[in-house]
């Protein structure tokens, strides 16, 4: 069985991946993450951002994937 691809990548930006999947939102609310409107989603990879809140970036992934899917 063939692995997916990602379509989210961990360096992507937060506004990039908002811009390009405006679905994932959903998915940042889950996880009580104000990205559109946080000065840092301009420059802030996923996984940092991820690391920043506490977060496993590997699991945010993951499901932020699920959500473009």
């Amino acid at each position: 069985m063939a692995q997916a691809i990602a379509k989210i990548t961990k360096d992507m930006t937060f506004l990039e991946m908002l811009r390009t999947y405006p679905e994932t939102a959903k998915v940042l609310k889950k996880y009580n993450l104000a990205c559109a409107g946080c000065m840092g989603a301009q420059s802030e990879p996923i996984d940092l951002g991820a690391i920043n809140h506490g977060l496993d970036p590997e699991q945010l992934l993951a499901d932020l994937n699920a959500a473009v899917k």
